[in-house]
């Protein structure tokens, strides 16, 4: 079930990825972003680490056009790089404990 769940989420926030990328609209990345983590957690028993790097990008390139700092296309791509620079460091140097930390919240309210 947990397989239906992760392949049905990472094929919505890959097609709401591409829409907002394609009409480089602000508010799709942030959802996007939103289910990626999520997909990153239901992976994060083998490769979530490295699905986690596109919430990074796209929570960087959310903040980007929430303050107005992308007014071309092409601006997108430093602000993509630093999600990846800011994705490395972290899973680099915080644990998956604290990446993850709104699923233990979560965990600790139901259980």
């Amino acid at each position: 079930m947990l397989t239906f769940i992760f392949y049905g989420l990472f094929l919505i926030g890959i097609i709401l990825m591409i829409v907002a990328v394609i009409k480089n609209i602000g508010r799709k990345y942030w959802l996007a972003g939103l289910i990626m983590y999520v997909v990153s957690f239901l992976g994060s028993w083998s490769i979530g680490l490295y699905f986690l790097v596109i919430p990074f990008v796209l929570w960087t390139l959310a903040l980007a056009h929430s303050f107005g700092w992308i007014k071309k296309y092409w601006h997108n791509v430093p602000y993509a790089v630093i999600g990846i620079i800011l994705w490395y460091l972290s899973i680099t140097n915080i644990d998956d404990y604290w990446l993850f930390l709104p699923f233990t919240w979560l965990a600790l309210l139901i259980f």
